[in-house]
């Protein structure tokens, strides 16, 4: 009769195996979906970053071979605010740089924190949803510029389909002219 009596099975049968996997791989998918975001917004902001450097070095550059002539009388004469963007581009390549021109005054989105010299020193975009927008300040003043300060700012939706979020990303590039 003792031979007769089976031995319990091990591991509670397939039933409870889809219920661990049912109550653990929604925080799984949630955990990887939140570490494939968190690495693409690393990404965009360290673009944002290198937009902002390369704008401020084609200013800086841009100024050195004019020996300090720089004016914005006839719009884009210079050619110092489309420099700028080409080199933004160039430097974030995986963000869309706004296309609209660089080549009017204006005040900074930012407020007079951004440019001390106020609207006159200060070349702004109108804004492209998508788009990295670009903010330039000449510090001293077009006719001799002791410093240029490029704002590149992006306005990220890293989770987007799924919680509507956005995050704004921003970069400021001080270099000094010499």
């Amino acid at each position: 009769m003792i031979g007769n009596l089976r031995r319990p099975r091990q591991g509670g049968g397939q039933g409870q195996s889809a219920v661990e996997f049912a109550l653990v791989a929604p925080i799984f998918f949630a955990l990887l979906l939140g570490i494939i975001a968190s690495g693409i917004l690393f990404f965009q902001a360290s673009a944002v970053s290198d937009a902002a450097q390369g704008g401020a070095r084609a200013a800086i550059v841009k100024n050195a071979s004019t020996n300090n002539g720089l004016s914005l009388s006839g719009g884009c004469a210079t050619g110092l605010p489309i420099s700028i963007q080409a080199a933004a581009q160039r430097a974030a390549n995986i963000l869309a740089v706004n296309p609209n021109s660089l080549c009017q005054l204006g005040t900074s989105t930012s407020g007079t924190s951004f440019c001390s010299g106020g609207a006159a020193d200060t070349l702004v975009q109108t804004t492209v949803p998508g788009d990295a927008y670009i903010e330039v300040c000449v510090e001293g003043g077009y006719s001799s510029p002791s410093a240029f300060k490029v704002k590149v700012t992006y306005v990220a939706h890293p989770l987007e389909p799924l919680l509507g979020n956005q995050v704004v990303l921003t970069s400021t590039s001080i270099l000094q002219a010499q």
